[in-house]
């Protein structure tokens, strides 16, 4: 019973936060014909408003008589019993067009998986699907967006048959998977209870010298003394960046390695900034190799975007002070192991000059010798304790 209550009560949060996503200013109306703000405005607020009606949409209940569920929280409900379970896209189906058939006539479940992305995507919950070079070399999207062959080493971008040796066209060698992350901030302060979150460093600073989050840290000091401009306004964000290879397919004598690229937003508290729900998954880049010092490559469309929020900014509704304003954003620093952090840096980190040891049981290598470099007599080389 336990167990039900806390899987309920995380449905209704998440269909609490989806209604106030794109909760916009009450003053937003359909546009007039007359051009009294320009062109942008006027598109923007056509969106919004269509916006809006697919929101009333979403919240038609699933059948005439039905009280307990609408429209998207059927659809979420039963999105993450997929997700939990790890079930295909197939089975999928089946679930869903036998459901479909077992409420009454008049019910607006989709009947395939295709058909609630597609409803999903709509709210911002889908994801850009970019070509990627068997070999890491580009990816095809900006100059590189219409040609079908790599500039460098002349490649096909689609994959060859193995049987025939033909091109099967419309099928890439490899998917990048980019979730877009501006919208996602629009969204964030779009909810009430997390616009008021995204503010709580600015006031909760450690009196004590005790660093208890990293708005107590040297870097975050650093860089309220560098950009004071950027510093002075609490709702711009500060973030982390965080990569790692894993095998997504949970086999272990298979040697797959896709590498997911999370974004922690520090703004939020302790208990907070941490959760799972708040670390923002942003790139899946595809394997079965690591991409090694071409990481840079399937890094752009994030950096892309940081640049923008950095140097420009976008404008956003805060629905807990009720007024729109400019975010910015800055990446603090990046969180990896030692391998990765040869691979998102660069530089090499393996070799004579990087002692190592394999340790039997956790079955991985530490690197050792990080003292080297102190002078001979350093208090360092032989402090065990950080602060002894």
């Amino acid at each position: 019973m336990v167990r039900e209550g806390l899987i309920c009560r995380i449905e209704t949060e998440a269909y609490d936060l989806l209604k106030t996503a794109y909760f916009a200013d009450d003053c937003i109306r359909p546009p007039s014909s007359t051009n009294s703000g320009g062109d942008s405005k006027d598109c923007e607020a056509t969106e919004e408003f269509e916006f809006r009606q697919k929101l009333r949409d979403a919240e038609t209940p699933l059948y005439s008589s039905c009280l307990k569920y609408t429209k998207v929280s059927a659809i979420m409900a039963l999105y993450r019993i997929k997700v939990k379970s790890g079930m295909s896209e197939n089975y999928f189906d089946q679930l869903l067009t036998a459901v479909h058939d077992m409420l009454p006539e008049d019910n607006v479940l989709p009947k395939t998986t295709y058909a609630m992305k597609k409803f999903l995507k709509v709210f911002g919950f889908g994801y850009d699907v970019i070509h990627a070079f068997k070999n890491d070399c580009i990816l095809y999207r900006k100059e590189f967006d219409k040609i079908e062959s790599c500039p460098r080493c002349s490649a096909s971008r689609w994959e060859v048959d193995k049987h025939n040796g033909e091109e099967r066209k419309g099928i890439p060698t490899k998917v990048l998977r980019y979730f877009p992350i501006k919208e996602r901030f629009r969204r964030m302060f779009r909810s009430v209870r997390i616009a008021e979150d995204l503010q709580w460093h600015s006031s909760n600073k450690s009196e004590d010298g005790t660093m208890r989050h990293p708005v107590d840290s040297l870097s975050w000091a650093q860089v309220n003394d560098k950009w004071p401009e950027f510093a002075a306004k609490p709702r711009n964000l500060r973030l982390g960046l965080s990569t790692d290879g894993m095998n997504s397919f949970s086999i272990q004598n298979t040697k797959y390695s896709t590498w997911p690229v999370l974004l922690v937003n520090y703004n939020m508290p302790p208990p907070m900034c941490m959760k799972a729900e708040n670390i923002m998954l942003t790139l899946l880049i595809p394997g079965p190799t690591a991409p090694s010092n071409n990481i840079d490559v399937y890094l752009a469309p994030l950096v892309d975007d940081l640049k923008d929020l950095w140097n420009e900014g976008i404008e956003v509704y805060d629905a807990y002070l009720k007024e729109n304003f400019t975010i910015r954003a800055l990446l603090l620093w990046s969180i990896s192991d030692y391998p990765a952090l040869g691979t998102l840096a660069g530089c090499k980190v393996g070799g004579k000059d990087t002692p190592h040891r394999w340790l039997k049981f956790s079955r991985k290598y530490v690197y050792m010798g990080n003292r080297r470099r102190l002078r001979h007599g350093h208090l360092m080389r032989s402090q065990v304790l950080p602060n002894s």
